[in-house]
Order: C-alpha cells, then structure tokens, then sequence
C-alpha cells in the first residue's frame, strides 16, 4: 500500500469532505487485507438500534457502547453508496459537497474528559482487589483516559492510512456519527466473524510488552494464565448457554498484536448453528471479560461507580454486519475519540487478585503506545 496511489489520495479526499461536513460514513480494513471499504450514508440518518436482538437481518456499519445509557446507544449505518479506495468517482465526492443533507450539520460539542491520574486509577485497582477478595467477583477490567491535543495541522485521514500500514493483522477503522462523534482505532479483538459458512470469536486476556523473540518463546506468569482461563470459561459457557456445543477450540497461545503480546483462545462453529440467533448471541457476549469482567453484572457495576470517566462506545463493538454475507464486529479496543482540537486516549487492563497496581499502569500506558507511536511518526 502506497499513501502516494491516487486511488488513496481519492480515499482521503472523500474523508476529508465526511470529515468536514459530519457526514455519516465508516471506513475499515480488515485483518490482514489490503482493501479499505468506506460506506456513506448522506441521504439519511443513521439508525438507532433498540436491541441488539433486532439485528439479525439489518446490514451496514454497527457501533454499540460498553454499556447502553440514555446517553450511548448503539447505531446502524446504512450506507446509500459503497466504496473499495480504487473506485472512488471524483464526481461523487462533488456531488456529495454540495447536495449531502448534511450540509448545515453542526458538529457536536466536546464533552469535558478529565485525564485520569494515576493515584486514582492504582487506588481504583486496590479496591478492586479487595472486593475480590471478599468473593464478590473474580475479575474485572479498569479503564483510564488521556487526553492530548491535537497539532494544527494534524490530518485524520492520514492517520487512518497510517494506521492501516502500522498494523496489518489488526481490524483498522475511522467511523463519524452524528451522536457517536468520530473513533478510530486498530482493534486486535475480534468479537464475532461470520464467513464461508462459519463463525469464530475469541478470548483474549494478558498483556506483556512485544520484543524480537520468536511468537512461541514468550512465557507467561499466573495471573495472566488465570486471567485468559476466565475469559474462555466465560465463552464456552455462554456457546453452551444457547445451545452450541460443536465448536473447535484452538489455543491458549501467543497472539502479537502492535507492540503487545497476548494470550488468544480461538473457537469456530458452523454458522447454521447461529441462525436466526445472532443478537441473542451478542447480547449474551458483550461485554466480554476481556472488556469488563465477571460476574458480568457484578463487575460492570464496580466499573460504573468506580471509574471517572465515561468509557462511550471504548470496550463497545463495532464493524460490517452482513455485508455481503459476512460479518465481522471487533471489540473496540487501541482508540481514540477525536474531538474538536484534542483527541481521547482510551486504554485498560484486567484486574485479579494478584494484580499489582503500578504495574496495570504501566500495561495500560503501554496499550496506548498503539495509537502514539503511529501520532508521533506522522
């Protein structure tokens, strides 16, 4: 992929008139591909989705928050046009400029988002702890927000592209919503790909710092052993919950994604097995606890009181939803929120018992490192 390819440089030109004028549109690469697919939705407004068990035959771009409130809620693109990079017409792009319902759009204006201190966030994980150890719940994941501002001349669509080239085996996207605001991010996590007849999902926990060792050299301690068996208990449970028990397990193993390491458990079905039950099996998942914890309602509540900040659609999923027979929704992991002249850094980590806090800090700044490094190199 060259930046400098015209079918790129009409990519961005097409961004760039989204961008400016807060058209609905959502481009994405997926996991080790070249294409980048953009959808526009200029004709109307994106719709909102009441639950997510009424999905199973609606196509489009999806984005749902961590935890729906009256103030996150989860949305469909529906695009009126979609667009590979190499056959963007130019007369659409004009056409778009000047005849988007979107035209007199204002953008929404930026929520205040207070930079968590790290006294806060290590107080935050020691009370963890203890509500831990008082059997409450065995895991549960923190989040922390930075905020950065944003150079002068500062260009998103570049960034994307960037991104795009940084990490190939990531799920790389830039979505803009009228309530959702505009995200961009390269997620390793991908929660539910249906494709050739089949469907896979993953459990993803621990975290330690990728160096130049061969994949299957690194070794990992308890408690991130501890913490992956938590999430894939959590995924056979709930396939088993809905009646899916044919499915093939793969893992746990080594998983480079960036500059992290992970530990990954892949399972895979037969897509019939899911039929007519797609919202019923996501509304099961989400939020994973890889993302949040568990007990899931037990964890999401110490998430809900414990945490400053407002996680919006980080920890969410988002992605293509049965276009062209195929699905593939990622948690929305390694992003940030991009605001009027800052942006938002959103990172976290999985808290057990033998977790200790100043080093969950220091993973949950090394998470961030996805999205500075590729900021820093532009």
């Amino acid at each position: 992929m060259s930046l400098e390819n015209n079918s790129y440089l009409s990519l961005k030109d097409l961004q760039t008139v989204c961008l400016k004028q807060y058209i609905p549109f959502a481009s994405y690469r997926l996991p080790l591909q070249q294409d980048i697919t953009t959808l526009v939705q200029h004709q109307s407004f994106p719709a909102e989705i009441d639950s997510l068990e009424d999905i199973e035959k609606r196509t489009g771009f999806i984005i749902a928050p961590f935890f729906g409130t009256e103030q996150h809620h989860s949305f469909l693109l529906k695009p009126d046009a979609i667009f590979q990079a190499d056959n963007i017409a130019p007369a659409f792009i004009k056409d778009l400029s000047e005849n988007s319902v979107f035209l007199s759009t204002e953008k929404p204006s930026d929520k205040e988002i207070i930079t968590t201190a790290p006294e806060d966030f290590i107080q935050q994980v020691n009370d963890a702890k203890q509500v831990m150890e008082e059997g409450k719940f065995h895991k549960v994941v923190l989040s922390k927000v930075r905020n950065e501002t944003l150079n002068n001349d500062f260009d998103t669509s570049e960034f994307f592209l960037h991104l795009c080239l940084t990490y190939p085996h990531a799920f790389v996207y830039i979505i803009q919503l009228p309530e959702v605001g505009c995200w961009i991010g390269a997620s390793p996590e991908p929660l539910l790909v249906i494709e050739y007849g089949k469907v896979k999902t993953v459990s993803l926990a621990g975290t330690q710092i990728a160096t130049d060792a061969e994949i299957d050299s690194y070794r990992w301690g308890e408690k991130e052993i501890k913490e992956q068996g938590i999430v894939t208990g959590f995924v056979e449970e709930t396939l088993k919950k809905i009646g899916i028990n044919n499915y093939t397990l793969q893992g746990p193993e080594s998983y480079k994604a960036g500059n992290l390491i992970h530990l990954k458990t892949s399972f895979e079905f037969d897509s019939n097995n899911l039929k007519n039950r797609l919202g019923v099996f996501l509304k099961a998942i989400h939020p994973t606890p890889s993302v949040g914890g568990l007990p899931k309602e037990a964890a999401r509540n110490f998430i809900l009181k414990n945490e400053k900040h407002d996680r919006a659609y980080y920890t969410g999923f988002l992605g293509p939803l049965n276009i062209e027979g195929k699905s593939n929704l990622f948690v929305n992991l390694r992003c940030l929120q991009l605001c009027h002249r800052k942006f938002v850094l959103y990172s976290g980590a999985g808290i057990t018992v033998s977790s200790v806090a100043e080093k969950e800090w220091e993973e949950t700044d090394n998470k961030m490192l996805t999205m500075m490094n590729v900021l820093r190199n532009l």
